[in-house]
């Protein structure tokens, strides 16, 4: 037998002995620990007490005191916001006997009969330096009667009685179930899509709450809310100095309308499948949190996420009339979407550094499905084309950061942080076309994607130096992806023979620099300066290929040039006026030099094709902005905002033969005028009144190149938002609000295109009153109008509604 064998042997024959010595060690060690820190304590108390000038403290009453009568109206008007169940401050609190005797982290602020010795009565005195209670600006100093009851209560040995706050578990109630029926006529699927409710009958709970305190403090509590097509709970066990644990789940629906587009020029103009389009999106989720004292905060999460269902899409289907088509027909696709995440949070504080950790693992699978119509004859006719298509993407994706911050000096605040990211995926698209009397040629693309990313940054705060405060920070980037697929692509039309089968590869090389500068000056009256710039340094390297009968090979380097600058003001000389202002001024260069451009490894010469044949990109952006505020009369306040928005696109592009000279030229234009107005009312005292009108006109144009198709986007949109609310008594109140929104964004160009831009008016209005009932109930009944018109459509989308809402909000005890 080994030495180290026999010495195994030893010590499991002896495993008894062992742990019976090692339990009256750590109980010895315990008791002699604790000792000394109540010593310790002791000491520390009649130190800090020695020190104590007593003559300055409010002598106690001289009469018996009764706890619920003299010191319960102190401690809930003062003390329990902050030293009560729920995370009291310095681990102290006074809402029960045992805790408040115990201390806290300052030690034992109570000592029975020795009012002038606790420290308890030389914070609320306000004598010991940093330790005022309440707070400054935390709370109204105690009264010399106060602290003179307090004394006396402590003196004559401070007692709690059965109404003691913790004493007992305490359970409280909430319940508020609401019914609502909802009339409309005209499009009913949109006007579920624009409010998220659907018409009928619908009822529920709008609110429910179970909330349990136990005598230590700990909490358990359901709460959520179950409402036709809507519903979410949550339990929470939270226990202070230990941990918690969450779980939950919600699930909402999200309504979709099934028409499609307009044409006036069809005998058909609109169409609509009136099927019930709706995906129901919702998650579950369990968390488990370790919250002990000294020890970093910890939280390790699962969630489960989802979304089933079918929604509309844009991707219409086209309508031939004559020789005429456009593509207005709807389309709809199936979402089967399953999502796992895994999270672990950290969060500690240890000499001076926060230290937070964050890491996300998720896992992905997601499924669409969709049959369209891609050629149909006008009117009720079969399609003489359709498309069905299969989607299918699956990924797995980490993501740790990690970030550190200290204060260094009173006048340096520093942070960092690294975050690293690695997705890999892979997704398939299978097509088939089918037409009417031929069988359809299936195509299939599959892809494998590699992506690993890692960002660095540092800030710093200084300052501040005479009103100067200046911000820094500096982060870079690196990603690095690669792609590897095949496609095997079917021609369109299946009497011709079928294409190769190509193999496509992906390199994709991205390297970034972001640095950020701010300046804040507070010295001038009554008025703050700043001015913030913004600077992004860019480099990417890309290489694609596709290798078959005709290979593809191209590689590209990429740089961008982005800088940023922002200065405005922000002046209030007078009481009732305040301004600010600010101007922007964004300019972002990119270049491509395409060192690699074939179509053929046997190519000598360029490629002259889109999309290599573009050298530049640049876009400017400059911006004004500005905002009053004045307020005219104690109950009346108001605001005006104003923004300016103007950006250019210009495009350098090699010169094409028959084609373009190349060059740079001009690609787009934005321009837009934004304000609003602001009013707040509140003549009398009981009335309260609050408008909002808001306009905003927008234009954004493109170098169309003669197409007459591709019209100018401009148009107008208007908003005005009204609430008003009258206290008719302690107990009733009623209330009404209206909405109203307009936009003028329709195009003509019909002849030769498809008009998208979109005219509507959009009204709403809510009014109602609430009611209350002691102190235990609320009712709340409401009417509701909507009304929406869209000439654009041809007022196919036109709806008008109306809705009956109430609510009985119940509270127990």
């Amino acid at each position: 037998m080994t030495p180290i064998r026999s010495i195994r042997k030893a010590l499991r024959h002896n495993a008894a002995g062992l742990h019976i010595t090692h339990y009256v060690l750590r109980s010895t060690i315990r008791a002699t620990l604790a000792s000394c820190l109540i010593v310790g304590f002791a000491a520390c108390s009649c130190i800090s007490a020695a020190d104590i000038d007593e003559s300055k403290l409010p002598p106690p009453v001289a009469k018996k005191i009764e706890f619920d009568r003299d010191i319960r109206p102190i401690f809930e008007k003062i003390c329990f916001r902050c030293h009560g169940t729920e995370k009291p401050k310095s681990k102290f609190r006074l809402d029960n006997k045992t805790d408040a005797l115990k201390g806290g982290e300052n030690g034992v602020d109570i000592f029975p009969g020795q009012s002038a010795k606790s420290p308890l009565i030389h914070y609320v005195t306000r004598i010991v330096p940093d330790m005022e209670m309440p707070p400054p600006g935390k709370g109204d100093p105690l009264t010399p009667e106060q602290i003179g009851l307090l004394r006396a209560w402590i003196d004559q040995g401070p007692e709690w009685t059965a109404a003691e706050i913790a004493s007992v578990p305490t359970i409280l109630y909430t319940l508020a179930p609401t019914i609502r029926w909802i009339t409309v006529s005209g499009n009913a699927s949109k006007f579920r899509e624009h409010y998220w409710m659907r018409d009928g009958w619908a009822g529920g709970a709008e609110d429910f709450r179970m909330e349990g305190k136990m005598p230590a403090g700990q909490k358990l509590s359901i709460d959520g809310h179950a409402v036709t097509d809507d519903y979410r709970v949550q339990l929470t066990l939270d226990k202070p100095d230990i941990g918690f644990a969450r779980f939950g789940f919600e699930q909402y629906r999200k309504y979709f309308d099934d028409t499609g587009g307009y044409y006036q020029g069809f005998t058909s103009r609109s169409y609509d499948l009136d099927r019930a389009l709706h995906l129901d999106i919702g998650r579950a989720w369990t968390e488990f949190g370790l919250t002990l004292p000294t020890w970093p905060r910890m939280v390790l999460g699962y969630e489960y996420q989802f979304k089933r269902g079918d929604k509309s899409l844009l991707q219409w289907g086209t309508i031939l009339e004559g020789t005429t088509n456009r593509a207005i027909f709807p389309a709809a696709k199936h979402i089967d979407e399953r999502v796992h995440v895994i999270k672990f949070d950290l969060d500690h504080e240890i000499r001076g550094f926060r230290i937070e950790n964050n890491f996300r693992g998720e896992f992905a699978d997601l499924t669409t499905r969709r049959r369209t119509d891609l050629f149909k004859r006008s009117g009720p006719s079969p399609p003489i084309a359709e498309e069905v298509v299969r989607e299918e993407e699956n990924h797995f994706q980490a993501a740790n950061a990690i970030r550190l911050e200290k204060q260094v000096t009173s006048w340096w605040f520093a942070s960092g942080g690294y975050l690293y990211s690695h997705l890999g995926a892979d997704a398939s698209l299978d097509r088939n076309n089918l037409f009417a009397g031929i069988p359809g040629e299936p195509e299939h693309w599959n892809i494998v994607l590699d992506q690993d990313s890692h960002f660095f940054n540092l800030n710093g705060l200084f300052g501040p130096w005479e009103g100067l405060t200046l911000s820094t920070g500096v982060q870079n980037e690196w990603t690095r992806r690669h792609g590897f697929g095949r496609q095997d692509l079917e021609p369109f039309d299946p009497t011709l023979p079928p294409s190769a089968t190509p193999t496509v590869r992906n390199n994709f090389d991205r390297i970034g620099v972001q640095e950020v500068f701010a300046l804040r000056y507070t010295m001038v009256p009554f008025t703050v300066l700043f001015a913030e710039a913004r600077w992004r340094q860019e480099a990417i390297g890309q290489t694609e290929e596709a290798i078959n009968a005709n290979d593809f090979l191209r590689a590209t380097d990429a740089s961008t040039d982005l800088k940023e600058f922002r200065a405005g003001f922000n002046t209030s000389p007078w009481e009732r006026i305040s301004f600010n202002a600010s101007y922007r001024r964004y300019h972002n260069q990119s270049d491509y030099d395409h060192e690699l451009d074939q179509i053929s490894r046997a190519q000598t010469n360029k490629n002259e094709g889109y999309s290599a044949f573009i050298r530049a990109r640049n876009i400017t952006t400059d911006q004004v902005e500005a905002k009053l505020v004045f307020k005219p009369a104690r109950w009346l306040k108001t605001s005006l905002t104003y923004k300016l928005v103007a950006t250019d696109y210009h495009t350098t592009t090699d010169p094409v033969p028959l084609g373009t000279p190349g060059g740079q030229v001009f690609a787009g234009n934005y321009d837009a005028h934004v304000g609003s107005l602001n009013a707040t009312l509140t003549p009398l005292a009981r009335f309260y009144f609050s408008g909002t009108f808001s306009y905003q006109n927008a234009r954004t144009t493109t170098d169309r190149n003669g197409n007459p198709s591709v019209a100018t986007y401009q148009g107008d949109v208007f908003s005005v938002l009204a609430s008003a609310t009258y206290i008719v008594d302690e107990a009733t109140e009623v209330y009404a609000n209206y909405n109203f929104s307009r936009a003028d964004f329709g195009q003509n160009n019909g002849a030769s295109g498809l008009p998208l831009g979109i005219d509507y008016d959009l009204h709403g209005v809510q009014m109602g009153f609430r009611r209350k009932f002691k102190k235990s109930a609320t009712t709340n009944l409401q009417y509701a109008f909507y009304k929406y018109d869209e000439p654009s459509s041809g007022h196919v989308n036109d709806y008008t509604a109306h809705g009956i809402f109430g609510t009985v909000n119940i509270r127990l005890p």
